[in-house]
């Protein structure tokens, strides 16, 4: 999807200026000048990771068949100059079923792209991965596994969510002591957990027997976190990984965010993070200011300069993340290569951006809810409603080089 904005008070001149905007599942690219000031929007995640973009994207592992979905998820990231990909996960439990359903039914042959399901087919197994959020070279992410099986009247559903961070260089797992050290990474996960153990003590005494058999089947993991920032310093939230049977799908429950002191590579990445609270948030450049306003679900972003000149850049879609000046750190090369990955993303998708919104908590536990897919042919091509993953949908990563 395509935005444009334009306009500047006729007493002044707009300043010339030029940055990126990350938002959710969109990346805005705002440049301003004499003429005035635009806004061009995508579907897509970027990172920058060692000084270089990439793109942060998920595409789809379909291995069906006519009566039985199996749709996992492979997440990648893209370096833009270059143009290769790397693999950063990989579900495998949806390629596990797929691969025990074809060996009990060596005669079924697998869909072809163009293929539909069975309106109602006996086995549908899915998997998501989701960007949460990008730091630097660090991407968090959540994972859900969902299955739903049925034997004539009899149905049955399995549905696993976790939470955790990669590095965007390698796709390796990072633990908490990698980022901030171990003194820290201790005292936080220590925390947490005790946090955790009160809470599920306290909701047990007053649940069902029903009740405390799902608490039971939530569990602290040191490794199932997300990061935040909060006034450009860093936040670890822990989200308990959870298992269900029956029902809707798990949510991973997040208890209140654990403050951290940033090191080295936070520092380097603080001038993209904000200031202010969620509903005014600016970065600041010279004598140059940008101001993201929260609308409802939307932000109103305005650009000023030193004598508190104002222009309308535009409204986009809340939550505002990250900003990145485009300035002279940025050679040609990069230039180009963000040129091209602006114009192939607008190809992406029309589809409708939806803002996250922020739940009610619980004795410092955040539980969320998650609804399932809505058709079985729906898993098959239309899985996820974010742009990101429609981007790259059914393309391997060589494919994009």
């Amino acid at each position: 999807m395509l935005a444009a904005a334009c306009g500047a008070p006729r007493a002044a001149s707009a300043p010339t200026a030029d940055f990126l905007l990350s938002a959710g599942d969109s990346t805005y690219w705002v440049t301003s000048d004499a003429s005035g000031v635009k806004l061009l929007g995508v579907p897509m995640v970027l990172a920058r990771v060692d000084g270089r973009f990439h793109e942060i994207y998920v595409a789809d592992d379909d291995r069906s068949f006519p009566d039985a979905i199996f749709v996992g998820q492979r997440l990648y990231s893209r370096d833009l100059v270059r143009g290769d990909s790397i693999e950063l996960m990989a579900d495998t439990v949806v390629p596990r079923l797929a691969a025990a359903y074809a060996q009990a039914h060596p005669r079924v042959a697998p869909l072809a792209p163009d293929e539909d399901a069975n309106d109602d087919p006996a086995m549908n197994a899915t998997a998501d991965l989701e960007v949460l959020d990008v730091h630097g070279p660090y991407v968090s992410f959540e994972y859900h596994v969902d299955l739903e099986t049925h034997a004539g009247e009899r149905r049955s559903s399995y549905h696993r969510v976790r939470r955790g961070v990669l590095d965007g260089r390698t796709g390796a797992s990072v633990r908490l002591a990698d980022l901030f050290g171990d003194p820290q990474a201790r005292r936080a996960e220590g925390e947490a957990s005790r946090a955790w153990s009160d809470v599920r003590d306290s909701l047990s005494a007053r649940s069902s027997d029903d009740a405390r058999r799902r608490l039971a089947a939530v569990s602290f993991d040191p490794l199932s976190y997300t990061l935040e920032a909060d006034e450009r310093s860093p936040q670890v939230v822990f989200a308990l990984p959870a298992e269900t049977r029956g029902g809707s799908a798990a949510s991973a429950p997040t208890l209140t965010p654990r403050p951290m002191t940033g090191s080295a590579w936070w520092t380097a990445i603080q001038p993209e993070l904000p200031l202010g609270p969620d509903s005014l948030l600016r970065w600041e450049h010279g004598p140059l200011t940008v101001v993201a306003r929260l609308e409802g679900e939307s932000a109103r972003l305005v650009l000023s300069d030193a004598a508190h000149h104002e222009w309308s850049i535009g409204v986009i879609a809340a939550p505002v993340q990250r900003l990145l000046w485009l300035d002279s750190t940025v050679d040609a090369d990069a230039r180009k290569a963000l040129q091209r990955a602006f114009a192939d993303a607008a190809l992406y998708s029309e589809s409708t951006r939806v803002a996250a919104s922020r739940l009610p908590t619980h004795g410092g536990v955040t539980f969320a809810s998650r609804s399932l897919r809505a058709t079985p042919r729906a898993s098959r091509s239309a899985r996820r409603v974010t742009p990101v993953h429609r981007a790259h949908a059914g393309l391997s990563p060589r494919a994009r080089s």
